[in-house]
Formats: C-alpha cells, sequence, structure tokens
C-alpha cells in the first residue's frame, strides 16, 4: 500500500466515540476524511450529519472575520453555516463542495472532479459520504495530502485526547499529546496521535469544542505531525463564531 492509500485508510478509520457525562464510551460511528494528490480548485463548501442527527447540506463559505479573532497572515476562512462557526485553514488548502459532489454522482462532472482531485471515483465517493460538514485538503506531498474534516457530536462529549481518539488510533496506535484547550466558542478537548497503517507511521489529530449543547469535531490527518501540529493550533486560535 502506497502513503496515499495508506493515509486514506487511517482517514477512514476515525470513529467518534460519544462519551456520556459519566465518562463511559457508547456505540461507535465511522466517517471519513480523505488524501490525495494535490486539489482542484474546488469551492469551500460544507455537508453531512453529525452521530445522532441528520443535518441537511450546506456550502461553506469565505466570511469577514469576526472582530474578536484574528486571521492568521497565510490562512483564509472557512465558515460552516450549519454549525454556525468557523474556522482558518491555510490559503494553499481548498475546502470540497461536498453537496454538489454529492449530487453530482455518476456524471462525467464527478469523474472529472475526482481526476482533478486526483481520487478514483471510488475515493471520492468514500471522501463525500464521510458525513462530514466541511472536507478541507492539502497540497500535496510526494504522495500524500493533508487532510481536515469537521462533524458535529451529539448526546454527550469527550473527556479528554485518549478518548477523543481511541476510536482513529485503534489498538496499535498511540496517543502523542493531549490538552483541555480554551476556544473563542466553548472550552475543547485535543489529542493528537500517530498510528502505523500497513508499514507506514501516519499521524492525526482530533479537537472537539463543546458548543451549543453538542461538541464539534475537527479532525486533521497528515504524513507527518509537523504539519498536523501547525495546522492544528491554528484550529484551536480560530475556532469561533461565524459573524
Amino acid at each position: 500500500m502506497d502513503r496515499r492509500l495508506a493515509l486514506a485508510a487511517l482517514a477512514s478509520s476515525i470513529a467518534l466515540v460519544t462519551a456520556c457525562s459519566g465518562g463511559s464510551g457508547a456505540a461507535t460511528t465511522s466517517t471519513t476524511a480523505s488524501t490525495t494528490a494535490s486539489p482542484s480548485s474546488a469551492s469551500a463548501s460544507a455537508s453531512g450529519s453529525g452521530t445522532s442527527s441528520g443535518a441537511t447540506s450546506t456550502a461553506s463559505t469565505a466570511s469577514t472575520p469576526a472582530a474578536a479573532v484574528a486571521l492568521p497572515k497565510g490562512h483564509q476562512w472557512l465558515t460552516v453555516p450549519a454549525l454556525g462557526t468557523r474556522l482558518a485553514i491555510p490559503t494553499t488548502w481548498k475546502a470540497l463542495d461536498v453537496a454538489t459532489l454529492r449530487d453530482q454522482k455518476g456524471t462525467p462532472a464527478y469523474a472529472k472532479a475526482a481526476a482533478d482531485l486526483g481520487y478514483t471515483e471510488t475515493e471520492l465517493t468514500s471522501l463525500v459520504s464521510s458525513g462530514a460538514f466541511a472536507i478541507a485538503v492539502g497540497p500535496n506531498t510526494g504522495e500524500t495530502a493533508p487532510n481536515l474534516l469537521i462533524r458535529a457530536i451529539g448526546g454527550g462529549t469527550f473527556e479528554d485526547g485518549d478518548q477523543l481518539t481511541s476510536g482513529t488510533r485503534g489498538e496499535t496506535g498511540t496517543l502523542d499529546a493531549q490538552s483541555k484547550p480554551q476556544t473563542a466558542v466553548g472550552p475543547g478537548v485535543r489529542g493528537d496521535y500517530h498510528a502505523t497503517v500497513d508499514g507506514t507511521v501516519l499521524h492525526g489529530s482530533q479537537l472537539a469544542v463543546t458548543s451549543q449543547g453538542q461538541q464539534d469535531v475537527v479532525a486533521i490527518g497528515a504524513a507527518d505531525a509537523a504539519t498536523v501540529k501547525k495546522v492544528m493550533d491554528v484550529v484551536v486560535a480560530t475556532y469561533s463564531t461565524a459573524p
């Protein structure tokens, strides 16, 4: 398995374990992130459903930042209307128009979109069927591209980074760091980890932010820890209410 497909395999294993207030885990629900060759000029969007609630597809668009949170240099805003939030991603990253891609499945336009993104149609289908509100991918690095997805979890909260990332890491993965950062929206739980997939070490980070009675979950995957940390650090600093 090449590194690109290995990263896709890791991303597709992301399992968000909904925790009850007492700290015990409940049922798991899987979602899929992505990894591909360099993405095309797909427009920013958001679409999908949370673990315990079905949300309608909503496009993400660039927006003017609220005064409370500054946009870091070299970044752009990614707004998620379904959650009423936004975060900053590097200007070199592209967000996928998930709703449009779902509607185009099986059409020549869909096949072209897959080719432009460096996906097979099967890989693209796995990506857009992930149930994420928003998905973004970074520029290709060798055989891999970093990726980010955003979901929402209802019915409970994650207590720590170990619990948050346990489904993604699997039995052989390692939790490298965890923290409880405060975001502009509310308190968060973060876990950074790595796991080996078919002999390839891959890195990830997840952030769960308590907001409006649920937890919004941002998951990032990449072939190197430095990229994951850099992008997630900015997400923590900029995750806030959309203006």
